[in-house]
């Protein structure tokens, strides 16, 4: 699988120098070809009119524009990079109403801090060897926010779950 690692590049963006930096190495090793780091949203939107990536792992708070502010301006067009790129949320932000948001303004995936090498390796696979479709509405686009289950047998899945009291 490395001589395809080679073949991609991705986009670190995180106002965290350390976590910047510990995420590019893990990539590195993992035998990605190249690694480019921004320190915030406008940095990587400029970055963006000079290279192309095939990831983009992006923080949520960071100054002058938040993660989901700049996975918004890339969904939307707004910058050259490719609208339907793949973009993972890492952050430590972990209520379920910042994970529906991060999945509203269409991040592929979401992190939270702090991660493992693994974690980040599987998400890496989990977009490659089983990508969504994309949906394009007036109102959104990016990945489909519905994930298929295999298997998932509706009322048979129901059946074995335990309610509370019951």
């Amino acid at each position: 699988m490395e001589p395809k690692l080679k073949e991609f590049s991705i986009m670190v963006v995180d106002d965290d120098n350390l976590v910047q930096k510990l995420v590019a190495d893990v990539l590195k090793n993992l035998g990605f070809g190249k690694v480019y780091r921004a320190d915030d949203g406008n940095t990587a939107i400029r970055m963006l009119e000079r290279v192309t990536v095939d990831f983009i792992f992006c923080d949520w708070r960071m100054p002058e524009m938040t993660g989901p502010e700049f996975i918004k301006k890339v969904r939307t067009g707004q910058t050259r990079a490719n609208p339907m790129i793949p973009i993972i949320m890492l952050t430590g932000n972990a209520e379920q109403h910042q994970v529906i948001e991060a999945r509203n303004v269409g991040a592929n995936d979401y992190l939270i801090k702090p991660f493992t090498v693994r974690q980040i390796t599987k998400r890496i696979i989990e977009l490659v060897d089983h990508p969504r479709e994309f949906v394009a509405a007036p109102k959104y686009l990016g990945p489909c926010r519905r994930r298929k289950v295999a298997g998932h047998k509706g009322t048979e899945r129901r059946k074995n779950r335990k309610i509370k009291g019951v």
